[in-house]
């Protein structure tokens, strides 16, 4: 009989136990979106430079461009209904150019991923600007314009937002390149 006892409690121990790990794993399953931003501004390399066209600058050097990547990713959970509103690719270009209303804007590419059947978003600038006679002040002053605003319906009634502000995010990448 105590063998049975003892078995008992044993069973009745796992299950509590059992009950206190999904009630936990239950509680920490949170509905928050998982977000990746990167707004990061670096020193061309010899190579990128002698792909930038120089034409109508005086003597220009590596130095005088600077490099801007603008990386920003959102995961959620499936039933999550998302909407995210980008900067438009011109924004960019009107972003740097408003420094000192000289034509500042290089080149540039990037692109968008953010179709509503998927649990992610994702999104990727990158360009060439003249930089030369700009301090790191008036170049983070540029991006003051730039936001990008995210918006998940969570829960009936429960929504996420948030919004990101460029000028915030920039980091300076003073690292020289070969």
């Amino acid at each position: 009989m105590n063998k049975e006892l003892i078995l008992m409690k044993k069973l009745w121990f796992l299950f509590w136990l059992l009950v206190l790990v999904l009630f936990v794993a239950a509680c920490s399953h949170t509905q928050e979106p998982k977000t990746t931003t990167e707004a990061v501004i670096s020193q061309l390399s010899k190579e990128e430079f002698d792909n930038v066209g120089t034409t109508g600058l005086n003597n220009p050097k590596k130095d005088d461009f600077l490099k801007f990547t603008f990386n920003f990713e959102v995961e959620h959970a499936a039933n999550i209904t998302r909407k995210v509103e980008f900067p438009k690719r011109k924004s960019w270009k009107e972003a740097v150019n408003s420094i000192d209303d000289k034509d500042r804007f290089w080149f540039g590419e990037g692109y968008e991923e953010n179709s509503d059947g998927e649990n992610f978003a994702r999104y990727k600038s990158e360009f060439v600007f003249y930089s030369k006679g700009l301090n790191e002040e008036e170049i983070r002053k540029a991006f003051n314009s730039i936001t990008l605003k995210l918006y998940l319906d969570i829960e009936e009634g429960e929504t996420f937002e948030k919004e990101y502000q460029v000028s915030d995010l920039v980091k300076f990448n003073n690292n020289q390149s070969s």
